[in-house]
């Protein structure tokens, strides 16, 4: 299995990269997703965070979060490394460094 350097510095499974990248693009499609994956991205920055009415749910049913509150490691690594933007600029590029 291939090991992939992010720009954050940390190294993760090439699977899950490409994972958590296909469900990203996937949230971004629509305005739901837009604002979801902002939620996301400010959860992955600051854990204490309060998401913005269902986007938790949303995420977690997305396979973006563990459970309320909980976002895994990894994929804080993919999202933290992808994301580019603020507020209506936020998009996702390629997480590799």
């Amino acid at each position: 299995m291939n090991i992939l350097k992010l720009k954050n510095g940390s190294e993760e499974a090439e699977p899950l990269v490409k994972v958590t990248m296909m469900s990203l693009n996937q949230l971004m499609q629509g305005l739901p997703g837009a604002i979801d994956a902002y939620e996301l991205v400010e959860k992955c920055k600051d854990p204490a965070h309060e998401m913005f009415g269902d986007s938790e749910k949303h995420l977690i049913d997305a396979g973006l979060m563990e459970g309320p509150g909980r976002i895994h490691d990894s994929v804080k690594n993919v999202v933290l490394s992808a994301a580019s933007g603020e507020g209506l600029e936020l998009h996702f590029e390629s997480p590799i460094a």
